[in-house]
């Protein structure tokens, strides 16, 4: 009895309980590390048990851990110096907490006194005898072992080792590359392991609480951690765009939940916010406290980029692994990841990470686009009177330039998802830049399009005085709304004039012949008369892409609310005195009221839309200079086509189940095909009831179009996904009808 009690004691002893997971939490706790769950990997574990250590002893003795876990190790991999560098890691958090550390030093008078203090150890701790420590000085150190051994394991495959290590494939290497495949005379291929994902993202964090700490006192040639040193290399970034940058951000620590998508490019590094001490912000409060704000130069409205993406890396010197092991100088180099997309690390070309979306993101943040736009279109003291232009990246001269023209009462934060996803597509990215025109949308039309004009104009004369590089030609115009309708007058040579005399002799009210006179001399004498109604199409423009343009009025800004919201709207007070003066110069007031020049210059932009006002009239029939290519985009609203629409998907999608297979693609395919060729019908068929609820199609319809696309939704159909991805499709056949110099960006950068 005695001896079956021990038996089943013993079998017990063997037994190891096995439970159930899903395969979802089995993969999580593969994948758990201390970055994701607090805790030592699987991997770093299981070098721990098999040296006898434990983690806290070993993470409150980092010498002596790295000592014993090297006697254990027999099979001389790489996986050793990614559990130090998770250790390591591990070990600068607890610093960061707090444990063991001393107070903050004083601020001491004399220089005596500070080396005597930094001379006398604190005293030990009276309940556990541990001394406390300098936590600002361990942690950073930690970060920088961290940073050495997570390069040495993600590079390892190509630090020159010595020749008694044994480089044969274990379950603890990753993909091996077809250089170490070669010298072994045969390709072997594994697929990628879990472990460099983890030691990746343990160099990016480490190397990120490093950037933080180090610009806390603003980049210098070099910095001292401990006994190491750390050269700043701003070679990447030229001295015009790092000149005195008040902050370094981290994208890591950016929120871009309400992006789309995020603009990413994979690869080494780790990806920053540049902002420089320089840069233009738009805010009320700067709008409201700026008296000068109308009276700025054209030089002083174009924007250059105060948001750089850079992309840091930091590497210790050395190309042997006894060499990195030791030595105690690193370089943290800063690339801009327009210029540079690769540079070359010990012999080898390797992939340089961007993340485009958080500078453009903080850039949105910085600025408060959107309530300016609506101080403008509602205040009557503290508008400004004058376009902006932001260039969305620093200024490339082998890139094609996108100009964007918003709508009324908008601001580029309207663009959003067009300039995201073009950030996110790389062929649209490495071809293209984009600059975007923020204007007071309450200035009667024809004053804003010879502003924007004569402020575009400058903007390229200002980066490129010859006009002669490749920005300089080529370029997309794309306006959405009231932005369209600015577009199509700056790709136009039309004269006003003559179509101007002859509205004013039909009008019942027209002036006496002594007023017209005056108005013939003034309108062909006075050169800001003439700028006005004298179209120039732009030199560099030939493509423009029209959203949603009310090319012939809309009867919505006739509509009783819309009435109502007219009359808030304010022209500026300088401006509307400035005008009234010259007019009245020729017109009595009685005169004035009834003449149609008030309509063009005391109107303010939206009561300008109306199909009713003489904008319209003058201006509905411009034509397109034949060089310049046009595209219309179209949104229809209407409750009978999107009932058709509706019916023709419920026809088309079955309730059975469909498998993958080339049969069901084509079917797919055909469907897809049907749904956009009802769209187009509706062109023929019902084209005086298609309205995007504010536009109707009759207006925004234009003639000699490359090709007009209709899209079921409203008027802000330039955020719809497939609206975005048919102006994807038009930037990229301008592409290929025009394509770009060969871009230095693809060029490694120097050796490090």
């Amino acid at each position: 009895m005695l001896g079956a009690v021990s038996l089943l004691s013993l079998a017990a002893c063997q037994t190891i309980p096995v439970g159930k997971r899903s395969t979802a939490q089995a993969i999580m706790a593969q994948r758990a590390d201390v970055l994701t769950s607090q805790r030592l990997s699987n991997d770093t574990q299981s070098r721990l048990l098999g040296a006898g250590l434990q983690a806290d002893d070993c993470l409150a003795d980092m010498p002596r851990c790295i000592v014993s876990l090297q006697k254990a190790n027999f099979s001389n991999d790489k996986s050793l110096y990614g559990a130090y560098s998770e250790l390591f890691y591990s070990a600068a958090l607890r610093f960061k907490d707090g444990y063991r550390c001393s107070p903050s030093p004083r601020e001491l008078a004399t220089d005596y006194a500070k080396q005597y203090v930094s001379d006398t150890p604190p005293p030990p701790d009276p309940k556990t005898g541990e001394r406390p420590i300098d936590c600002q000085a361990a942690l950073e150190d930690s970060m920088l072992q961290a940073v050495r051994f997570a390069y040495i394991y993600l590079m390892y495959d190509w630090i020159q080792k010595p020749k008694h290590i044994d480089n044969s494939p274990n379950t603890n290497t990753d993909l091996e590359t077809s250089l170490t495949a070669a010298s072994r005379g045969s390709q072997t291929i594994y697929p990628p392991h879990e472990r460099d994902v983890q030691i990746k993202d343990i160099y990016n964090a480490a190397l990120d609480e490093l950037g933080d700490r180090l610009y806390e006192n603003r980049f210098k040639p070099s910095y001292q951690v401990n006994d190491n040193r750390i050269q700043i290399n701003l070679g990447q970034v030229s001295t015009e765009k790092a000149h005195s940058p008040t902050r370094l951000v981290s994208s890591n620590q950016i929120n871009l939940s309400k992006f789309n998508s995020i603009s990413r490019r994979d690869g080494f590094g780790v990806d920053y916010v540049m902002i420089l001490d320089d840069r233009y912000t738009v805010s009320v409060r700067n709008q409201i406290l700026n008296s000068q704000r109308n009276n700025l130069s054209l030089q002083e409205r174009i924007h250059t980029l105060g948001h750089l993406p850079v992309t840091l890396l930091l590497i210790p010197q050395g190309n042997d692994l006894d060499t990195l092991l030791k030595t105690h100088d690193f370089t943290l180099s800063i690339y801009d990841p327009f210029e540079t997309q690769r540079t070359t690390v010990l012999g080898q070309t390797v992939a340089l990470s961007a993340n485009f979306s958080a500078a453009y993101g903080m850039w949105l943040s910085d600025n408060s686009l959107s309530p300016i736009s609506k101080l403008n279109m509602l205040s009557k003291n503290f508008q400004t009177t004058q376009p902006h232009v932001f260039m969305l990246e620093p200024y490339d001269p082998n890139k094609r330039v996108i100009i964007m023209l918003h709508g009324l009462a908008s601001s580029p934060e309207t663009w959003i998802s067009l300039t995201n996803d073009i950030f996110n597509d790389p062929t649209l990215r490495d071809n293209y830049q984009v600059w975007q025109v923020f204007y007071p949308t309450n200035l009667p039309i024809l004053e804003n399009r010879y502003q924007i004009a004569e402020l575009l104009q400058a903007a390229f004369k200002q980066v490129d005085p010859t006009g002669s590089a490749p920005a300089s030609q080529h370029a997309v115009l794309i306006g959405h709304s009231l932005g369209g309708v600015i577009g199509r007058m700056l790709v136009s040579n039309d004269d006003l004039r003559p179509h101007l005399r002859d509205l004013i002799n039909q009008n019942p009210s027209a002036p006496d012949a002594y007023a017209m006179r005056q108005l013939e001399q003034t309108v062909t004498s006075r050169d800001a008369f003439n700028d006005r109604f004298i179209l120039h199409a732009m030199p560099q423009v030939d493509r423009a892409i029209f959203i949603n343009a009310p090319f012939r009025g809309t009867d919505f800004a006739d509509r009783w609310f819309a009435r109502a919201l007219r009359r808030l709207i304010h022209l500026p007070a300088g401006f509307l005195q400035t005008v009234s003066q010259n007019l009245t110069s020729i017109f009595t007031e009685g005169e004035l009221a009834n003449n149609p020049l008030a309509g063009l210059f005391l109107q303010n932009g939206a009561s300008q839309l109306s199909d009713q006002s003489f904008f319209v009239q003058l201006t509905k029939n411009l034509r397109v200079t034949p060089r310049v290519t046009t595209n219309v985009l179209i949104g229809a609203n209407d409750k009978d086509l999107l009932n058709a629409l509706q019916q023709s998907k419920a026809a088309a999608d079955s309730p059975t189940v469909t498998f993958y297979n080339s049969a069901n693609l084509q079917a797919a395919q055909a469907r897809l095909d049907e749904n956009q060729q009802l769209l187009q019908q509706v062109k023929t068929e019902v084209t005086g009831d298609i309205s995007d609820g504010v536009v109707p199609y009759s207006s925004s319809h234009l003639d000699g179009a490359e090709s007009e696309k209709i899209f079921s939704g409203k008027h802000d159909i330039h955020t719809d996904p497939q609206a975005i991805l048919e102006l994807r499709r038009i930037l990229r056949r301008q592409l290929r009808e025009y394509p770009t110099p060969n871009k230095t960006m693809n060029k490694a950068a120097s050796k490090i």
